[in-house]
């Protein structure tokens, strides 16, 4: 669940983006995990979806191995990109700001930490990207 005001827009990184709303000091708490309101989807379940709704999962949820479930955000952090040098740290069911940010800078994390199933190091980095 994120924690300070967002919005989605255009990105550099790929397509649609995560941006703050506001400035941020670095530390803050961005993210947080709450199985109120996050959704935990079993990897059994995802198999089932079609194909489409199961892309979805692969490139928005993080997935845990050790327990077989994707966990999938209902809010704008499922627009969040991956980054090699991100804006938040990622401390597993918590996201800090790694330094202060400003309005309007794009939210980003490690998709090699947060184990986003879809994601493939290299030019293309997620596993449907089609070369330009």
């Amino acid at each position: 669940m994120l924690l300070v005001n967002h919005f989605i827009g255009r990105s550099a990184i790929h397509n649609l983006g995560l941006f703050l709303g506001e400035p941020v000091s670095q530390g803050k708490v961005v993210w947080r995990y709450e199985p109120e309101f996050d959704t935990e989807l079993s990897r059994d379940f995802v198999e089932t979806l079609p194909p489409d709704y199961r892309e979805m999962v692969l490139d928005c949820a993080e997935y845990f191995a050790e327990r077989n479930v994707y966990r999938l955000g209902n809010d704008g952090d499922i627009f969040m990109n991956h980054s090699d040098d991100p804006t938040l740290l990622d401390l597993g069911n918590v996201m800090l700001a790694r330094r202060n940010l400003l309005a309007g800078e794009e939210l980003t994390c490690d998709y090699r930490v947060v184990h986003v199933a879809a994601y493939r190091p290299g030019p293309h980095r997620m596993a449907g990207d089609v070369a330009s």
